[in-house]
């Protein structure tokens, strides 16, 4: 009977988990998932752009004859004026890293807006169909 004497360490358990990590990162799908975990662990609910659409316009009261709608302008263009406790909080989300663009969005009868814009940011760059958004936050009044 012989002994073998090669001893293979194995390597700790913590050191498999960074090393997993680290890998995951590397991955887009991966780490698309980790931003999105993140983003809903730290400023709540994540909706899809027709949701958005749909509780922006809910905001306003039904009118006969009036449809209800959300007009989307980036919040680089956006000319009204931003109260400052929302202007910190998109400060803060936007230097997170974890959104790729910010928008206001404001409920409209038709094309006339009304008030109570609302600020949404947008986990990652859209796809190329503009309709199905990867998630984005609720509402910063």
């Amino acid at each position: 009977m012989t002994i073998n004497t090669n001893v293979t360490a194995q390597p700790a358990p913590t050191d498999i988990a960074t090393r997993a990590r680290d890998i995951a990162r590397r991955l887009p799908g991966q780490a698309r998932r980790q931003r999105l975990d993140t983003a809903r662990l730290e400023y709540g609910p994540l909706y899809t752009l027709a949701e958005i659409h749909q509780r922006v316009a809910q905001t306003l009261p039904q009118k006969i004859g009036f449809i209800r709608r959300a007009m989307f302008q980036p919040i680089e263009s956006y000319q009204g004026l931003i109260p400052d406790e929302a202007l910190v909080k998109y400060d803060d989300a936007a230097r997170s890293g974890l959104f790729s663009a910010f928008t206001v969005v404001t409920p409209t009868y038709f094309s006339q807006k009304q008030v109570d814009p609302w600020i949404v940011a947008q986990v990652d760059a859209p796809s190329s169909t503009p309709s199905s958004p990867s998630g984005t936050t609720p509402r910063t009044p």
